[in-house]
């Protein structure tokens, strides 16, 4: 009997549009993985987690606007994934003292102990996301990141002008 040899994605990428397919629906595959890999084994989810990584890498406490517009995510969803932390200690939510509207998020002595532990993990967690790349093949993925972000940016546009062009129908 004839084994059947397993699809890879280096076998199924060989035309360009095929590749495009297998790029955009990797990121989404690629971010599930990240999100369950990650979820499992820490004790906050990867949102949480990002929250706590932008947040700190802030001189000042940061707005959940500021937060949300960094993260790429909505004030809403920023504001959950706040409150939920603020539940466990790991943050403070206060008022801002430039906008009395608007909520500062400051790290608390557990939320600064975790971001320790996080900055003394991050070099094997690096070594282990990126070891089967070379200095070079980073530094390109970084380059095309930036592209990727310049495309995604250009798909919202198209998607806002589709939405337009409904409504004046």
């Amino acid at each position: 009997m004839k084994k059947e040899n397993p699809v890879t994605y280096e076998r199924m990428g060989t035309s360009l549009d095929w590749i495009k397919k297998l790029i955009f629906a990797g990121i989404f595959i690629q971010e599930n993985k990240l999100h369950a890999i990650f979820d499992r084994y820490n004790e906050m989810s990867s949102k949480q987690w990002l929250l706590m990584a932008v947040s700190a890498s802030f001189d000042a406490p940061p707005v959940l606007t500021t937060l949300a517009g960094a993260m790429g995510c909505s004030r809403q969803n920023v504001k959950k994934l706040a409150v939920n932390l603020e539940k466990v200690g790991y943050i403070k939510l206060e008022k801002s003292d430039a906008d009395a509207r608007a909520l500062c998020v400051k790290m608390t002595a557990k939320g600064m102990k975790f971001a320790e532990y996080m900055a003394d993990v991050t070099d094997d967690v690096h070594a282990a996301m990126f070891g089967e790349f070379t200095e070079e093949e980073i530094r390109k993925y970084y380059q095309l990141s930036i592209k990727l972000m310049h495309g995604i940016n250009h798909l919202e546009a198209y998607f806002q002008n589709q939405r337009k062009g409904e409504a004046e129908l």
